[in-house]
């Protein structure tokens, strides 16, 4: 049961109810071992219980970061900070861990984050391909009636999410939590796995302006609030198309999806989904003759991004446009990047204790 919470909350309980739950029974098992020796978990069950309660409380933008991970290490840490001999000093010590959890766990009550009105997308998300670095992906569908789908050729050339997402959208730590599962890298520290992941990540990017932005952004996850940051999602299939543009030029059949890609994607609580584009000289420009490098703005191109654009937001996303050149211009200074990221956060989400 404690195990399942670490992916998503039961039918019928939010994972703020959850997490408050889930904090009570964490601060009684801590305090009665530290105060009486004793208590209704054992060993396994309460790591396994304080690691569930961080996974949760990340998913709420709440930070976690006990410096145990169950009964033994936390006798080591009252032992090395002058409190093995005083149980009231053990018993503050956790009044004191425990304090902005429930103040913040109320806060979240109190003001319904959880309903917050903002507008997301309709529907929920069965997979997110992403970070592809290759070939297109050949997929089909495993199992019509769930969306299940099976990539069955070039699947190393992306990555693909399928745990259900959480009221708080898709976050660093999930992704970390994720990739640890999906590259066998249990007992693996976060800050090395995450690392690990952001390495696979940057791979995917296309140009020298989007990595950039994702390094501005990525500076998040070196933050002690890390694992509760949104993840920046690169190179998302928005749309797929079975065909190639090169299969669908040589079979004369015309192209059916303008854009089947999104530079980037953030998750984020409520249902909002925030599409990041970095629109490069060829989404509003055509070069004339080709190869020649004389660029001329092509009427046709700007109107189709900003009839895709229209779409998109009618389907629930957030739309934001970045000029590849102004990124560039700014690459030894990337504060106004990391200062509309600021404002974003401000809009969308906040983070713990702010």
């Amino acid at each position: 049961m404690i195990t399942g919470l670490r992916i998503k909350a039961p039918e019928g309980i939010t994972d703020l109810d959850a997490a408050q739950g889930l904090t009570r029974l964490a601060h009684a098992e801590l305090e009665e071992y530290g105060t009486g020796g004793g208590g209704r978990l054992q060993e396994d069950e309460i790591a396994e219980c304080l690691r569930t309660l961080k996974a949760l409380l990340r998913r709420l933008g709440i930070s976690f970061n006990p410096p145990f991970r169950d009964f033994r290490s936390f006798h080591g840490y009252w032992s090395r900070n002058d409190m093995g001999g005083s149980w009231a000093a053990r018993r503050g010590y956790l009044n004191e861990l425990f304090a902005p959890i429930w103040a913040q766990l109320d806060e979240l009550e109190a003001s319904g984050t959880g309903n917050s009105g903002l507008r997301g997308a309709d529907g929920g998300l069965k997979n997110i391909i992403f970070a592809s670095t290759g070939l297109k992906p050949e997929i089909v569908i495993d199992q019509v009636v769930d969306g299940a789908i099976e990539i069955v050729e070039h699947a190393d050339t992306c990555l693909v999410y399928n745990r259900p997402l959480t009221d708080a959208g898709l976050t660093w730590g999930e992704l970390v939590d994720w990739w640890r599962e999906q590259n066998l890298m249990e007992g693996i520290d976060d800050r090395a796995v995450g690392r690990s992941l952001y390495e696979r990540l940057k791979a995917s990017l296309g140009s020298e302006a989007e990595r950039f932005l994702f390094h501005a952004f990525a500076s998040r996850y070196a933050e002690p609030d890390a694992m509760s940051q949104p993840a920046l999602l690169p190179q998302v299939y928005l749309h797929f198309d079975p065909l190639t543009a090169r299969q669908r030029q040589l079979l004369k059949k015309p192209r059916r999806l303008a854009r089947e890609r999104m530079d980037f994607l953030l998750l984020l609580p409520a249902g909002v989904r925030i599409v990041i584009e970095v629109d490069g000289k060829q989404h509003y420009a055509r070069e004339t003759p080709k190869g020649s490098g004389h660029w001329e703005a092509a009427a046709d191109l700007y109107s189709a991004m900003a009839a895709e654009d229209r779409i998109l937001r009618l389907k629930g996303y957030e739309v934001f446009r970045f000029g590849g050149k102004e990124i560039l211009d700014a690459r030894d200074n990337l504060t106004f990047i990391r200062r509309f990221f600021s404002d974003l956060e401000q809009r969308y989400w906040r983070r713990p204790n702010t």
